[in-house]
């Protein structure tokens, strides 16, 4: 991430297969601050952002994902 990016930004990805070390890789080099992933983060991958400082969480569930917030017109 350059000195010049001024905004963060997490991503939300679903791996059937998992979340391994590469994806890991990549989404750091990305400047990722926060990975939420639908399934199973693998410990290399877990290792790699940690030693990055970035936050994630495994196995979260769509509904999970929703807004208690009503929409306003």
């Amino acid at each position: 991430m350059s000195d010049d990016d001024d905004y963060e930004y997490i991503e939300v990805k679903v791996y059937q297969g998992g979340f391994y070390a590469g994806n890991a890789r990549l989404l750091v080099e990305q400047g990722v601050i926060g990975v939420l992933c639908g399934g199973r983060i693998s410990k290399n991958a877990k290792k790699i952002l940690d030693e990055a400082g970035v936050w994630y969480r495994e196995n979260v569930e769509p509904e999970e994902l929703e807004s208690d917030e009503t929409e306003h017109e």
